[in-house]
């Protein structure tokens, strides 16, 4: 059983202006009130969640046999201190670990504070092609022992290239990142696409038995395997509408006047009216993931745009094929799937229009247009 309940502390505001996934949280028991750092949910006697009443981001608490594990400890900027504070309120072992589930600041922004408290941060492999501060890393599945508990880690491509599901066994709970949230729109647009999107989906639904405790991103603290399905049928309701008009020849406009996206849009975000170019946005955003027309190429024609590249600044960029796909990637900067417009203009997948590559086989180099302007590379 779970019990929701405040940690007493002062109260922390910060006038940073915050977007949709990390607006001021509302609580919903009578018996909160605003004037503390952290509402908090226990999930087992070893296992918390905790959220900050001014910072969107759900952090957990995982307290082992001999040190703290921490997931996704990011509560707010300039917030770290208390965050600390309140897990030492539930544990004065060592914070050891720091796990996240994806590498954007307001998952990861608190990683070089923590790290400097001694916690090693363990994230998947593709942070090297992000700003994120990392120590370990891993491919596909890692295993950690806490002593009384066996943390799996599970990596899918969905909402980034460096999604984990961070699955605690004993406690039959898993954390999921954005790739769920029961206050926002789906975000699938960056990583897997609607495919990653329902497969990261799937693998929650397969772990744990049937009162799995699921944590969100951001929205409410915690949910389970029947939400979670409701979402999952909400979000190919989604994909599907989107595609049907799209494929009709309807504007971006003209699909967000539609009745049944609006009522999703209301529905993905926990009840609330969401303004025409917020939804917008996200069909934008969605076509661009999964719709725009592409041209099928032989694997031969990728594999010739392999290689590294380099531009005039000195930034070097690499092209390889992967796992079917054709990847766009820099250390400490991105990494993108592009996908064939034709034999030689590429899409930044979820970002087209913005974002787009040409090759010219003949000079051996691209030109990027990375929204703002064209920068050349040249094949090293």
């Amino acid at each position: 059983m779970k019990y929701v309940f405040l940690i007493t502390a002062i109260l922390f505001t910060y006038s940073q202006k915050l977007n949709a996934k990390n607006t001021p949280y509302s609580l919903d028991r009578s018996d909160s009130t605003l004037q503390a750092d952290f509402v908090q949910e226990k999930i087992t006697d070893n296992l918390y969640v905790l959220k900050s009443p001014n910072y969107n981001t759900n952090a957990g608490v995982f307290i082992g046999t001999e040190a703290v594990l921490l997931i996704d400890p990011m509560t707010g900027p300039n917030n770290h201190q208390n965050l600390l504070n309140a897990v030492k309120r539930l544990s004065r072992k060592p914070i050891k670990y720091v796990i996240n589930t994806h590498s954007h600041p307001d998952h990861s922004g608190a990683n070089s504070f923590f790290a400097e408290q001694g916690a090693k941060i363990i994230s998947h492999e593709n942070f090297k092609y992000t700003n994120a501060q990392y120590d370990q890393t891993f491919k596909d599945t890692f295993s950690l022992n806490m002593g009384n508990e066996t943390v799996e880690l599970h990596h899918i491509a969905a909402h980034t290239f460096d999604d984990a599901l961070v699955y605690f066994k004993n406690s039959n709970a898993v954390f999921m990142g954005d790739t769920y949230m029961t206050n926002s729109f789906p975000h699938f647009y960056y990583g897997g696409g609607g495919k990653g999107h329902l497969e990261i989906i799937d693998k929650t639904l397969s772990l744990g038995n049937a009162h799995l405790t699921i944590i969100p991103a951001h929205g409410k603290l915690s949910s389970n395997k029947t939400e979670l399905n409701t979402y999952k049928a909400n979000s190919i309701k989604w994909i599907n509408r989107i595609e049907q008009l799209y494929n009709g020849g309807k504007t971006t406009e003209e699909i967000a006047n539609d009745q049944q996206i609006k009522q999703l849009s209301t529905v993905f975000n926990n009840g609330n009216n969401v303004g025409s170019q917020s939804i917008i946005r996200t069909i934008d955003k969605t076509i661009a993931a999964d719709l725009i027309p592409s041209v099928q190429l032989p694997e031969s024609r990728f594999k010739q745009f392999e290689g590294t590249y380099r531009y005039s600044n000195g930034q070097v960029d690499e092209i390889i094929y992967e796992n079917g796909k054709l990847l766009f990637r820099s250390k400490g900067l991105y990494i993108f799937e592009i996908i064939p417009l034709s034999e030689t203009k590429f899409q930044v997948r979820g970002q087209f229009p913005v974002k787009h590559l040409t090759f010219n086989t003949a000079t051996s180099s691209f030109e990027y247009f990375n929204g703002k302007e064209s920068l050349r590379a040249t094949k090293q």
